[in-house]
């Protein structure tokens, strides 16, 4: 499965893209395709939080929102028109947990993190995975 994550402005940008209208149902979004509202996220470090009942202490991501609105779109095979669209971030190959096509640097990667995410993912970089 090749996961590709976009990022538009605003939702309703997002809804607009031509490129997208395959995947929308009516006025909403293929759910079955489209994971929408992304959170993606910069890993700045971690901070120790204590549970004010029981004492107890943990450590925790402390995390930077990137800006925009971030979907993740699976399909099964690589598309040129989102390859080459300028909203795509990232290509994914879920099945072999490589990365295929991004905007940035591997060291850049190590501090990403996003979710949800689709089941199965095991994305090579920052965050663990979420399954929604």
């Amino acid at each position: 499965m090749i996961d590709y994550l976009l990022v538009y402005p605003t939702e309703a940008e997002a809804a607009a893209a031509l490129h997208l209208a395959a995947y929308r149902v009516g006025d909403a979004w293929d759910l079955s395709r489209i994971i929408p509202g992304v959170a993606v996220y910069r890993i700045a470090g971690t901070e120790t939080v204590t549970d004010q009942e029981t004492g107890a202490t943990w450590d925790r991501d402390v995390r930077e929102p990137l800006l925009g609105w971030y979907m993740v779109l699976a399909l099964d095979a690589r598309d040129p028109a989102l390859d080459a669209s300028p909203a795509c971030v990232l290509i994914a190959d879920r099945d072999s947990g490589t990365i295929l096509h991004t905007i940035t640097t591997p060291e850049d990667l190590a501090t990403l993190g996003l979710e949800p995410t689709f089941a199965d993912s095991d994305y090579p970089f920052g965050a663990p995975v979420i399954v929604p």
